[in-house]
Order: structure tokens, then sequence, then C-alpha cells
């Protein structure tokens, strides 16, 4: 298990590291192959289909990253779909599904990784044009991070659980989540 930082830890890191979001949308969009692949788990899914009214095939696809094993196929979570190498939801410049956005979203740039914050290129970080006022929140964002952190935690458990009672079909590609295993069809 990652080392979980403490949160005052955590603020005063992201303090030095401020971020405001310049809504250019670069990381809605592929900039390069793969580059804007949201990965989703059953429950972020369920909240932008309770959002938007579509059905959950509509809303992710398969994570493209996938296992095989002898004449098996699978992998362990789903994406939030692109058209056209964009996210689905970024529409006319925004986000559709901004009160719902996934974790990865909610916490872009940011991520923890081994109880540091990572940061993915993103020109609204560090800049010097950067006012105080409109710096992220870090109180809010680190109670993000801390909460995507959990949430992710508790899904790659669940998906142990689950991979460990399934039996995947042969010849079948399937996604096994949180919630079971779904056989994708095509």
């Amino acid at each position: 298990m990652s080392q979980i930082p403490e949160y005052r830890e955590l603020c005063t890191e992201l303090q030095r590291k401020p971020f405001i979001c310049l809504r250019c949308g670069a990381c809605c969009r592929e900039i390069e192959p793969g580059s804007n692949i949201v990965m989703v788990g059953p429950e972020e899914v369920r909240a932008i289909m309770a959002r938007t009214g579509l059905p959950f095939d509509e809303v992710a696809e398969p994570y493209p990253d996938t296992i095989r094993e002898d004449d098996r196929e699978y992998t362990l979570a789903w994406a939030i779909i692109r058209e056209e190498g964009r996210c689905r939801f970024f529409i006319n410049g925004s986000c559709s599904v901004y009160e719902v956005r996934p974790w990865i979203c909610r916490t872009y740039p940011y991520m923890l990784e081994n109880g540091h914050i990572s940061i993915s290129p993103c020109s609204g970080v560090g800049s010097d044009e950067i006012q105080p006022e409109e710096v992220t929140s870090v109180d809010h964002l680190a109670a993000d991070l801390l909460a995507r952190q959990r949430a992710e935690s508790e899904e790659e458990e669940r998906i142990a659980t689950v991979l460990c009672r399934v039996k995947i079909p042969a010849g079948q590609f399937v996604v096994i989540d949180s919630e079971g295993m779904r056989i994708i069809d095509g």
C-alpha cells in the first residue's frame, strides 16, 4: 500500500506548486496518443449516467490496456469514451459533466504517488502569471487528492476480490471491475 501523506503536508506541497485552470482544454483533447485517457470506476460512470441520462456503454468503454492469458483477454478498468481524440463530454470548450467529473479530472494535473505529488504537464502549473486569488484552493484540492487515493485503493481491493472469484471465459473479452465481470460484445 502506498504511503498516505498528512493533510497539512499535502497542502504545503500544493502551495509550492500552484495551479490555475486556463480552460485551454488540452487535458480533454488527445495531444499525443493516449494522453487524455480518463480511467473511471463504475461509481463514476453511474454518476455521469445519472447526470446525462446516457446508458453505461455510451459513457465508458473498456480501458485500452489489456491482459492476455492463453485465449483469455481482459482489462481491469473503464475509460471515458473519446470521440475524434477528445473526451466526449468536452463540448464547446467546457466539460458538460463538470459537477460529476471523475476523480482524475477533479484533481488534474495532480496525483499522489508514493506519498508525494506528481504533476502532469500543464501550462496552468507554476506560471508567474498566476495571481494568488486565482490559485485552485489547496485545502479543497488536498481533500480531493486524498479522497481520490482512498477511492482508487478501495476500487483496487474490490477488483482483486472479484478477480479471485470469477472464471474468465475463453475466447471472450471482459472487463473486471469492483461490480463483477462484464463480457464485451464485438
